[in-house]
């Protein structure tokens, strides 16, 4: 999938657009947006209209959930 990024004038940041994360990605594209976030440390894809279940599914795109001490399970 393509996509376009927008490097911010901040010091780090950068816009992705033209991904609709309501639909799975392809295993290419989680590579390529995982490069643009280690290279910017902080993404945003503005836009979006995802439900609880496409934040997740896109979350562990990225590693686990990790525990909360603070909140019960």
């Amino acid at each position: 999938m393509r996509f376009t990024v927008t490097v911010s004038d901040q010091a780090c940041g950068a816009s992705i657009e033209g991904l609709d994360l309501s639909q799975p990605l392809d295993s290419a594209t989680i590579t390529e947006l995982r490069a643009v976030w280690l290279e910017h440390h902080v993404i945003c894809f503005p836009e979006q209209h995802i439900n609880d279940d496409d934040l997740e599914r896109f979350s562990q795109y990225f590693g686990e959930f990790a525990g909360d001490p603070y909140i019960a399970r």
